[in-house]
């Protein structure tokens, strides 16, 4: 087999791949994922080296060749895991979304406390503190985060993780629509908290799109009747364009300006809005019960379909994959939808309008 390229890569079927440029590194393909690993030592111990593709080729064969270095008496020096903890913070979350990594390290200070060396921590200490917590979407969270943790340590500071093994617990679909009268609640309650939380609750009511999305926007993304969300923003990495109504023109033309970005951090000009959590518990106070940010977007959805929008239409809107926009029609089907949906979301507000 030639050299492993990153063209390769893409296209290997399930099994171990060596690379004949570097002896003993190579890839393992399986269902889900693909594994770049080293075998050392005499014994032909397989360590695993990261993922693909959040390591690259060329960083794989770097620790590949660190791994490789090491003799199997060697010690891989370690540090306690709060200098780890803060060290992978610096320079793995750097790349990151803003709220992507204020959630890793939120998560990871929050529920992992071990003071002790990393290589010092045990498969049933990683399994003692996710036990500890008890919501199922938290618990899962956690789970991901310090998985990527103890991978960013291998092999920096760790053989191998202690991780491995612990299975994510299954997780109830949740399927929560607003009602009308729940809607009216929330959005009132909104405008009464003002800029910058409620302000981006009012436009996920009107727009149907992420928190995270909504909360980065930038003011050279507004444009005159249309909202643009770029590729690095969004969760799918799809850039998209959505037209704007007379309602959420009017909430944007009255946000201050206090530098780029539309919603700042607190004390921050440069950093998006990140204070979900403490914000919903005043949004909260609307009477509504036991609703999420995304049940906003999945009633945004509903309610498309109830006004006899086109499902490819709202998945337009929603800047969502899957359905009519997979396949052969999302391959051959280039039509932008844009008549379709600004009549969509003139009936979304006018249909809004009749609640408020």
């Amino acid at each position: 087999m030639p050299s492993l390229t990153d063209l390769t890569i893409r296209t290997l079927p399930k099994g171990l791949h060596l690379d004949t440029r570097l002896a003993s590194f190579g890839i393992r393909v399986g269902k889900n994922r693909k594994t770049w690993i080293v075998i050392r030592g005499k014994n032909r111990t397989k360590v695993s080296l990261g993922h693909y593709p959040a390591i690259s080729l060329a960083d794989a064969r770097k620790r590949a060749l660190a791994a490789l270095a090491a003799t199997d008496t060697d010690q891989i020096a370690s540090l306690t895991f709060p200098v780890a903890l803060k060290e992978f913070e610096e320079k793995h979350t750097a790349h990151l979304r803003p709220r992507s990594a204020y959630q890793l390290k939120r998560n990871l200070t929050r529920h992992f406390a071990w003071t002790k060396s990393v290589d010092q921590i045990t498969h049933h200490e990683v399994a003692e503190a996710l036990d500890a917590i008890k919501a199922p979407s938290q618990r899962a969270h956690a789970l991901k985060d310090i998985r990527t943790f103890f991978n960013w340590c291998i092999p920096r500071y760790l053989k191998s993780s202690p991780c491995i093994g612990i299975k994510k617990s299954p997780q109830k679909s949740r399927d929560r629509v607003l009602s009308d009268d729940e809607l009216a609640k929330i959005w009132n309650r909104a405008k009464e908290i003002g800029h910058p939380y409620g302000t981006i609750v009012e436009l996920l009511i009107l727009t149907g799109q992420r928190a995270g999305e909504i909360a980065a926007l930038r003011w050279e993304w507004i444009g005159q009747d249309t909202l643009t969300i770029p590729a690095e923003i969004t969760k799918n990495s799809r850039a998209t364009t959505i037209p704007t109504g007379n309602l959420a023109r009017q909430i944007i033309a009255d946000v201050p300006r206090l530098g780029s970005l539309l919603f700042p951090a607190r004390g921050h000009t440069d950093k998006p809005f990140i204070g979900f959590g403490a914000s919903k518990l005043a949004l909260d106070k609307c009477g509504v019960k036991g609703f999420t940010h995304h049940d906003i977007r999945r009633t945004f959805a509903t309610n498309m379909a109830k006004l006899g929008v086109r499902v490819e239409v709202t998945e337009k809107l929603l800047n969502h994959v899957s359905g009519s926009l997979a396949g052969i029609v999302g391959v051959y089907q280039r039509h932008d939808f844009k008549d379709e949906m600004r009549e969509a979301i003139e009936k979304w507000e006018a249909y809004l309008l009749t609640l408020l």
